[in-house]
């Protein structure tokens, strides 16, 4: 676990939510994305969305954790369709995502932040992106997902 990772990676245990890592150690998973997403602000809870393509099948389980005032958190599960998520797959693949670094300056207070993780096998790699300021690869990284995964980026009300 990367240092900078970590605030946004708390979440998670927060939330009871299996590490990435983890969850793509079982058999049947072949891949897993996460996106995490800070609000500053407070205007909606905190959420955890986690993709995961299941060997043998073109489409992607997705598993939203929305962290509630009310403590209990509020997990809603939809189906990613399978051009919608290969889609996905192949612009991060062209914006060579698993090389990619977090954004620059990041602004730990006074702006969203976003955490993008993908795991394989053995392999892990996240960035953190700041929705506000991001430019080149960064912008076009949350384009992607705005284009082709807008589950992910939907937030319920507190």
């Amino acid at each position: 676990m990367r240092h900078q990772s970590a605030p946004l990676r708390l979440l998670a245990m927060r939330l009871e939510v299996t590490e990435l890592e983890a969850a793509v150690r079982a058999p049947e998973i072949v891949e897993g994305w996460r996106l995490t997403i800070h609000h500053h602000d407070g205007r909606a809870p905190d959420q955890i969305a986690t993709w995961l393509k299941m060997r043998g099948q073109d489409s992607a389980c997705m598993t939203t954790v929305y962290r509630r005032a009310t403590g209990r958190p509020l997990v809603l599960k939809r189906l990613i369709p399978a051009e919608r998520y290969q889609a996905f797959v192949r612009g991060a693949r062209q914006l060579n995502f698993d090389k990619m670094d977090d954004a620059p300056d990041i602004p730990w207070i006074g702006a969203d932040l976003w955490l993008l993780e993908r795991a394989a096998g053995s392999f892990h790699h996240d960035v953190i992106l700041v929705p506000s300021r991001a430019t080149g690869a960064h912008a076009a990284l949350i384009a992607l997902l705005r284009e082709h995964l807008k589950e992910a980026l939907r937030t319920v009300s507190n």
